[in-house]
């Protein structure tokens, strides 16, 4: 019986050349305030490890006759590690009684695609590139569409994946570009 659980760990991986932060400020009034709470407790079988969760990945500049001869740039490999697995799961509205084990993992990258729905779009100066992500098998990732079912182990276990840019069929132009690439994990 398989049953969809609400993501468990959430995510960003940004990927950029050039990369803002922008802040903002709230004017304080005396006397008077508001709290705003939003959150989910859900369910996981893992923890993400911190360095997993928000990650920058700088790409070296790359001529752009190399990427017109090649068609993509250098593989950058970028891994999500779990940690402190535990595939057992106590029913919270029965206590001293379990649910099934959680077995599998399924990760899914999400972000603005690119015109044909099969990569990840960049903005900024540059044109006619894109990013392309892949697991350690080679199958490719499509923006908001999951990746199959990985098996979970009971241990730390590390998600390996690769990032290039890649030409997306259209006139290149240099300049720089950026992405920021979400990312999902949910358990079953």
């Amino acid at each position: 019986m398989k049953a969809f659980f609400k993501p468990a760990v959430a995510g960003v991986l940004f990927i950029c050349m050039n990369f803002f932060i922008g802040s903002s400020s709230a004017q304080n009034k005396q006397g008077s305030g508001r709290v705003m709470l939003a959150g989910e407790v859900v369910d996981s079988a893992c923890a993400l490890d911190a360095k997993s969760a928000y990650q920058v990945i700088e790409l070296d500049p790359l001529s752009m006759g190399r990427l017109i001869r090649q068609g993509e740039g250098e593989p950058h490999i970028f891994l999500l590690r779990l940690v402190k697995c535990s595939l057992t799961r106590p029913d919270p509205s029965r206590p001293g009684t379990y649910l099934p084990d959680w077995q599998h993992l399924r990760v899914t990258f999400e972000g603005l695609a690119d015109s044909g729905g099969r990569l990840f779009a960049t903005v900024g100066t540059s044109t006619g590139l894109a990013l392309r992500i892949a697991d350690m098998q080679g199958l490719q990732s499509t923006p908001g569409v999951s990746m199959p079912l990985t098996s979970l182990t009971g241990e730390d276990q590390e998600l390996r994946y690769t990032l290039q840019l890649v030409g997306n069929g259209r006139p290149m132009a240099v300049g720089s570009h950026r992405a920021a690439v979400r990312f999902r994990l949910e358990y079953f």
